[in-house]
């Protein structure tokens, strides 16, 4: 797949080229057809793209939660978000958590474009509502954040 990127607090700044590369590559390596139902078979495809990278399975926010994240590398926390919408904020409430622990210094974000999320199904995730609402919560969601759009 094809992605835009946007970058929130710096992110584009806090995330090294090579941790970039990866997602990039990973983002690439799905080749799914976009249509409802397709989520589960976008994020098998790029979470095992990802695993072949070196990248880590779900970290759990805090020890003896049940709530985590995508992945971790490298003190980057990555959330794949290709649910529901309310998703999306609790996956930002976990970012800026793991960044206030020292856990994470920056974080990388991917979800489908707005025109990508459509075609999936009602109420998914999208980028350009991300893009959107971070300046909003800019005083609350402080982490430098690289969101990546698949498109």
């Amino acid at each position: 797949m094809k992605v835009s990127l946007h970058s929130h607090c710096a992110g584009s700044e806090r995330i090294p080229p090579h941790i970039l590369d990866d997602v990039l590559a990973a983002a690439a390596a799905v080749e799914v057809r976009i249509e409802r139902g397709a989520a589960p078979r976008i994020r098998d495809h790029f979470v095992a793209a990802l695993r072949s990278r070196g990248w880590s399975s779900e970290v759990t926010v805090s020890r003896g939660s049940d709530m985590s994240i995508t992945s971790m590398r490298e003190n980057v926390g990555l959330c794949l978000q290709t649910g529901n919408m309310a998703r999306m904020y609790a996956d930002l409430m976990k970012l800026q958590t793991m960044y206030l622990d020292d856990a994470i210094q920056g974080a990388v974000f991917v979800l489908p474009s707005q025109p990508v999320a459509l075609a999936m199904g009602d109420n998914i995730a999208q980028a350009a509502r991300l893009e959107r609402e971070l300046e909003i919560f800019r005083k609350v969601y402080y982490v430098p954040t690289l969101i990546v759009a698949l498109e």
